[in-house]
């Protein structure tokens, strides 16, 4: 992407009205565009491709650095195009969209970029769009550009923000693990735990949210077991209505002996399988994002009663970022995570927003501006 969309316009006034932007963007209608399922090369992507979109039209001067600053501490929050100072999102598939805003609450007067000649641009005049792609046929079927304020209205407020924790794990501590025979880091069960173990049981009966149950909870050298026979080396496929990480949990919990957990793993819980004290992960690149939950900081998990952040069973699959075949396997109580990978002290937050699907699908064919 040309290093001009890295920088603010020169003036305030100079950004392009969002229905300019919406005319501009229709080319895009129709075009093809292909998906991978990983969701930051896909992003990478679309903002690449609607940066060469908008260098064809007159666009804002950049303003010099030294005539600006970036407010936000190392610039997070900020949209990716600061030049029209725009936010990018693709929509797919499912019965809604899960509108999910980095670091900043979009609907109120909080200030991104300070001008020297005290002129501001604020969280609130962000202009986001959003690019419908149709999953199967791999074609952009419509462009919405739509504002901060027109979301709030026509969907309602924006909900609390949800702290999100990190863990990285390097190349050379992924390849620790990948060389060893099992490819598996494993750790026990903590101790405090064990009145809850079992070696196997009949979990067909059970819901994967259920809170844990004495004696229904399988060792961890079990779920190791399982995954050395059944996980690795299988491939973990992208679906159109779920990520990568549900599709691993609906496997995990069927390997399990849970049953009907389709529509369970779009729910969204901390833990994932919650009946089984288990949190499950998929690694294909350094950063892991674990959620509001973190070994780190050592609190009680709510419905998961007995058990804190640091007794959670962490499953996480290494898979590999090309051909998402299982390659090895983290297998470990929480608190066993930071011996061997390092947690991302910072927080980062998220303000969520659901905009049914239907909203997007009725515009096939256009491309608009707060409709």
């Amino acid at each position: 992407m040309n290093p001009i969309f890295s920088l603010p316009p020169y003036t305030k006034e100079q950004l392009t009205p969002p229905h300019v932007l919406a005319q501009w963007l229709r080319c895009l209608v129709g075009k093809k565009f292909q998906l991978t399922g990983k969701t930051r090369t896909d992003g990478s992507t679309l903002r690449k491709l609607i940066a060469e979109t908008l260098e064809k039209q007159p666009l804002p001067t950049p303003c010099q650095e030294s005539m600006f600053k970036i407010v936000p501490p190392k610039g997070k929050g900020v949209p990716r195009i600061l030049l029209e100072y725009i936010d990018t999102y693709i929509v797919t598939s499912g019965k809604s969209y899960n509108l999910q805003v980095w670091n900043r609450n979009p609907s109120t007067h909080s200030v991104q970029i300070e001008y020297r000649t005290g002129d501001k641009l604020l969280a609130n005049e962000v202009r986001f769009v959003f690019v419908r792609v149709h999953p199967i046929a791999h074609e952009i079927r419509a462009v919405l550009v739509l504002t901060p304020n027109y979301i709030v209205e026509k969907f309602g407020k924006f909900g609390k923000p949800t702290i999100k924790h990190q863990l990285i794990i390097t190349d050379s501590a992924r390849q620790t693990v990948l060389s060893q025979s099992p490819p598996i880091l494993f750790y026990p069960d903590l101790e405090v735990i064990s009145p809850f173990l079992t070696d196997n049981c009949d979990l067909s009966i059970h819901s994967i949210h259920d809170d844990p149950s004495p004696r229904l909870l399988i060792k961890l050298e079990s779920i190791s077991s399982l995954v050395e026979s059944h996980l690795i080396d299988t491939k973990i496929d992208f679906a159109a209505t779920k990520t990568r990480g549900q599709v691993l949990e609906e496997k995990i919990s069927h390997l399990l002996g849970y049953t009907s957990v389709e529509q369970q793993v779009l729910a969204g819980k901390y833990p994932d399988i919650r009946h089984q004290a288990l949190e499950v992960k998929i690694q294909d690149s350094p950063t892991v994002d674990l959620g509001r939950y973190s070994p780190q900081f050592v609190e009680s998990v709510p419905k998961c009663p007995n058990f804190t952040t640091e007794s959670i069973r962490y499953l996480i699959a290494l898979t590999d970022n090309m051909t998402g075949i299982v390659k090895g396997a983290i297998i470990c109580p929480g608190r066993y995570l930071g011996n061997h990978f390092t947690f991302v002290g910072s927080k980062s937050f998220k303000f969520q927003r659901s905009i049914p699907m239907s909203f997007f699908e009725k515009f096939d064919g256009h491309s608009i501006f707060n409709p």
